[in-house]
């Protein structure tokens, strides 16, 4: 009978690995335990070619930013690399309507540029950039007007990246135009008001008529659905890369995850035999990547996915059993005593709610104003209920006032200070005002100082984004850390702490 909880616990901890290496085993390619998103494309075209036809456009390729593999049938006549962009192209017959189709998947990353704000400007005049600084039928980089304004915009500044970001704030202040007709760098710049092509376009002149290497791209914004429209952005080269840049969605010197280039230069996404009849269209379908769904009991990601439940709050709920795991460690094993068994775990996932510098400034903070008001109170004679219900009502003011500092500073979000009164204010109050009646302010901080070593502990491990991964990608992990915790409960040996206490007798 003594040893069916040791099975129980046995089953509990084996089950789920079995079933998570199952899950594993069906995966496709080894991708760590991070799940995303990534996007199905499909090129769509219908045409009449008659007595022929030849259709030719860009393909994504792989890069530091994206990576792209093919998916289907790959019914083209060839591939080819022009001008260092991937062009794939079909020929033949029909007299009849004509499909075409080719299907990528596509999984992007957030890319930011730290540019060195100290650099100095001076003109590029490296032959190997000469393409990037000349004017084009369409960026018309020396027409005087062009040249008025990039002079007008640069003339305060003496630093590369100032000039760089007065060119893309007047770009971006600039009116956005829906409009599928081609504007070019000047028709921008009269107009006061163009779409991504006309404001990449004029970004672009305004930097090489300054003489600093600038070329646009061109690609699609993906999301989940059909779309003809494309988007082009600008790249500017400084310090030796090549720097993205979208006048139009805001983003200077980065670029989101969901961007997919499709070619670099200024070209036509596609071009075909003249007066064929020709439609196309992209279809996007926005995927969950790397979330192993088959055989699992619960797919968390799905629901997260389809219910538009907040990751974080899931996060919490995941993460609990494995907080308590380890408090049990520190407990029941190492021996450090703290406040409660649930407060240093929720302070820890509120330390990642909040950020960790300023969720340790809240929470020492909370704990000083108990002793601050206790000591008053105790002097009055002030009875026990009444004692917390006074130091509750400062604690709350303090954080009031933490709310309005971190607002004001903008150091960071300051509706994260809410959560700590939500989850600690009521124990921490309590439990730190009856150490403090019981034995004294020492031991009271004695317990504090233990509480918080363990809550940082706590916080490392639950910060961690490949457990935060694991454990909502395989919930069935929980059952294994129920398992360790029923072991754990029948744990009788001495703690690590009573082993430095009892050293005298243990060597006698």
């Amino acid at each position: 009978m003594n040893q069916l909880p040791r099975v129980f616990a046995i089953c509990l901890i084996t089950l789920p690995v079995i079933l998570i290496v199952a899950r594993l085993s069906q995966n496709k390619g080894w991708a760590g335990f991070r799940s995303g998103h990534g996007y199905d494309v499909t090129y769509s075209m219908q045409l009449t070619g008659k007595p022929g036809y030849s259709v030719r456009t860009f393909l994504p390729a792989t890069n530091q930013r994206q990576k792209v593999t093919f998916e289907g049938d790959r019914k083209f006549s060839s591939i080819s690399l022009e001008n260092n962009n991937k062009v794939v192209k079909w020929k033949g017959v029909s007299h009849l309507q004509k499909e075409l189709s080719l299907r990528v998947f596509f999984k992007g990353e957030q890319i930011s540029y730290h540019i060195d704000p100290s650099i100095n400007y001076k003109p590029n005049s490296d032959p190997k950039l000469k393409k990037y600084l000349g004017s084009t039928s369409y960026i018309q980089s020396e027409h005087h007007k062009i040249r008025a304004l990039a002079l007008h915009l640069s003339s305060p500044y003496t630093k590369t990246l100032d000039i760089i970001r007065s060119f893309y704030d007047y770009v971006l202040a600039m009116p956005s135009a829906s409009t599928s007709e081609l504007t070019d760098a000047l028709m921008a710049l009269e107009n006061f008001e163009a779409s991504c092509n006309g404001k990449s376009r004029l970004f672009v002149a305004l930097c090489r008529n300054m003489k600093i290497p600038a070329r646009v791209s061109g690609g699609l914004i993906l999301e989940d659905t059909t779309k003809k429209t494309s988007h082009l952005w600008a790249e500017v080269y400084i310090g030796e890369q090549w720097v993205p840049f979208d006048a139009l969605n805001g983003h200077f010197a980065g670029l989101p995850a969901h961007y997919m280039e499709l070619y670099k230069g200024d070209h036509f996404l596609f071009r075909r035999t003249a007066g064929i009849p020709f439609e196309y269209q992209f279809r996007i379908e926005k995927k969950r990547i790397n979330h192993f769904p088959k055989w699992a009991l619960i797919n968390i990601w799905e629901v997260i996915d389809k219910g538009g439940i907040p990751v974080s709050m899931i996060m919490a709920l995941l993460l609990l059993p494995l907080g308590t795991l380890l408090m049990g460690i520190f407990k029941n094993i190492v021996g450090i005593q703290t406040f409660g068994v649930f407060l240093p775990i929720l302070i820890g996932l509120a330390f990642i709610n909040s950020g960790l510098l300023p969720g340790l400034i809240l929470f020492t903070v909370i704990v000083l104003v108990v002793p601050v008001i206790n000591f008053p109170l105790e002097k009055w004679g002030i009875q026990y209920n009444a004692k917390i219900s006074l130091m509750l009502t400062a604690v709350v003011i303090m954080c009031l006032l933490s709310v309005k500092l971190l607002h004001e500073t903008q150091w960071y979000n300051s509706k994260s200070a809410l959560f700590f009164p939500i989850i600690m204010v009521s124990i921490v109050c309590e439990r730190f005002a009856k150490k403090i009646d019981e034995e004294g302010v020492v031991e009271a901080f004695k317990l504090y100082a233990a509480t918080l070593l363990v809550t940082l502990i706590l916080y490392f491990i639950l910060s961690t984004p490949t457990i935060q991964n694991f454990i909502i990608t395989f919930p069935e992990i929980i059952f294994t850390l129920a398992g360790f915790n029923l072991l754990l409960g029948k744990w009788i040996g001495l703690r690590l702490t009573e082993y430095y206490r009892f050293q005298k007798v243990i060597n006698s």
